[in-house]
């Protein structure tokens, strides 16, 4: 059984609806973004999910930070963090790992992005047309957590224990030797950059959830570089 005695399937598909909500929370906040998170079905499922995993006061100051901030507020803050230079051409916030976990040194940058692809396409995780950041943008890593779990709740549900073991190496690979990585810095920067609440906000959740959640899983077995056939930066 999990943490909060309850199926493990639902354990995990509660997971799966935090990652998704907090890989929304990290891309442009468009009209349709905003009305999903928002939307009273999708609300009720991130609060449920928040209570069963343990991040219930991290997700509500989220989604009632987004409820109380205009549109328009949203987008400028996300530029000023993530999508404009300022005057001596450095960015606010870097939302990419490898910004955080090669020093910016080009060789292991390179590997390390590569290392991130191929766990995508090995999970069968594309950007879409719309999505023009690298693929070590913190949303799309959440979002192969979000995956992860959703697989990992399915194989269980479906009595497919191979499947689901597997899914777990997968998942102690991602957390541990990436979004664990990188990801409660990256809300530090975050919160040192704005006093914006949906931002503030937002680092929180993705901190917590993923603190948590790391230390929930094992210590993965195969290095995420191993697994992709990379070599470690």
């Amino acid at each position: 059984m999990t943490p909060n005695d309850i199926p493990d399937s639902e354990y995990h598909a509660a997971r799966a609806t935090l990652y998704c909500g907090a890989a929304a929370a990290f891309t442009y906040p468009s009209e349709e973004t905003v009305s999903e998170l928002l939307d009273p079905a999708a609300r009720e499922g991130i609060e449920r999910a928040a209570e069963t995993v343990g991040v219930t006061e991290e997700a509500t100051a989220l989604l009632e930070a987004l409820e109380e901030t205009g549109l328009e507020d949203l987008q400028v803050a996300y530029n000023n963090l993530f999508g404009l230079p300022s005057d001596d051409g450095t960015y606010a916030v870097i939302p990419y790992e490898a910004h955080y976990t090669t020093r910016d040194e080009i060789s292991s940058e390179q590997r390390r992005i590569a290392t991130v692809v191929g766990l995508l396409e090995e999970f069968g995780l594309e950007p879409s047309d719309d999505f023009a950041e690298r693929q070590d943008h913190v949303a799309a890593e959440l979002e192969l957590a979000q995956v992860l779990a959703g697989q990992r709740a399915v194989a269980l549900e479906s009595d497919e224990p191979v499947a689901a073991e597997r899914v777990a190496k997968a998942e102690a690979t991602v957390l541990a030797d990436h979004l664990v990585e990188f990801v409660p810095a990256l809300a530090h920067d975050l919160r040192q950059a704005t006093d914006e609440d949906a931002y503030v906000a937002a680092a929180n959740l993705v901190e917590e959830l993923v603190t948590y959640d790391n230390g929930q899983h094992p210590e993965p077995t195969v290095s995420a570089e191993a697994a992709s056939g990379g070599e470690a930066p």
